[in-house]
């Protein structure tokens, strides 16, 4: 089973967040997520950040402390550690929501950014999904249920497949400035989404 590093961020987060972390799973605070510690159900084995949204630097021993103006955001940063600990497989909660859109965007952007190092990743925000897939296949079971939306997030990801939805296409291109795959379906069926060169997002219900 893959070592999972989980990560929290500053935004929404649900009020009970319980994550069941297994003993080797990583568990990363970036700057205001550190406020949701106490829902973890455990506590987190990092801290790091500027610590700017949180307003104090946390009396926590195991911190990573950035300045304040830097190139890179706090959750990039707490990205890096994971990867740096050998993890392959990244949930990040408080990832989206807010008052710095910027920052959600930034942090979809990180799914590419995980993607293109070799691991997987994805946000869980308000019963949603957000998985990135690069070069690859994947699968999701028939219990799920709602809309399932797929975009580039590339100029353009080729040879695109979805089976098993309610609209089906076979070897298909996506392009980042055409929004072609919003709002498919579940069927009740195992779906399949590939794509054989590109990166896409994919949105869907937990």
């Amino acid at each position: 089973m893959k070592k999972i590093c989980y990560i929290i961020g500053a935004g929404d987060v649900p009020e009970k967040l319980d994550l069941k972390a297994a003993e080797d799973d990583f568990i990363i605070c970036a700057d205001g997520g550190f406020r949701h510690n106490t829902l973890l159900g455990r506590m987190c084995d990092l801290v790091v950040g500027d610590f700017d949204s949180l307003g104090e630097r946390p009396a926590f021993e195991n911190k990573v402390v950035l300045p304040c103006e830097k190139d890179f955001t706090d959750m990039k940063v707490a990205v890096d550690e994971g990867l740096s600990r050998g993890c392959r497989s990244f949930v990040l909660y408080g990832a989206l929501g807010g008052e710095r859109y910027d920052h959600s965007v930034a942090n979809i952007s990180l799914l590419s950014y995980i993607c293109s190092r070799g691991a997987e990743g994805e946000i869980r925000h308000a019963g949603k999904i957000f998985r990135a897939l690069s070069d690859g296949e994947l699968v999701l079971p028939p219990c799920l249920e709602g809309y399932i939306s797929v975009f580039s997030l590339c100029d353009e990801s080729e040879g695109v497949s979805i089976e098993g939805l309610k609209y089906e296409v076979k070897d298909v291109s996506l392009r980042l400035d055409t929004p072609f795959g919003v709002s498919n379906e579940f069927t009740g069926k195992e779906a399949r989404i590939s794509v054989k060169k590109g990166r896409l997002l994919i949105i869907y219900n937990q």
